[in-house]
């Protein structure tokens, strides 16, 4: 009877730390990503903030032309963005990547040698 009490306590907090371990473990696999994070929350508020006032004042006065949207959309990205943040895109110049038709090429000069 002693045995069969001790036993089934000894399950029972068996189950409770596991529980607890894969809880832990839940928790801060969520939380990583976050901290592997390097850049601050507030660095990309300040060009919004630039382009927020300038859709403001776009938005009190009066609508605007072709002309005038063309060459606001000439400076940049496009018109409400204006040249805001370009250096910091990446181009496909710069992008080390691999494109689907290369992949697909590589692939069957692979099978067909």
């Amino acid at each position: 009877m002693l045995f069969n009490k001790l036993n089934n306590w000894l399950k029972s907090s068996i189950h409770l730390v596991l529980t607890v371990l894969v809880c832990g473990l839940l928790f801060t696999s969520a939380i990583s990503p976050a901290q592997a994070a390097t850049s601050r929350t507030t660095d990309g508020e300040v060009s919004l903030n630039k382009i927020q006032a300038k859709t403001d004042n776009v938005a009190r006065s009066n609508p605007r032309g072709m002309k005038e949207v063309t060459k606001e959309a000439s400076k940049g990205l496009n018109a409400v963005q204006g040249g805001a943040d370009k250096g910091k895109m990446i181009t496909p110049e710069e992008a080390d990547a691999t494109s689907f038709r290369e992949k697909a090429a590589n692939l069957l000069g692979d099978i067909t040698d």
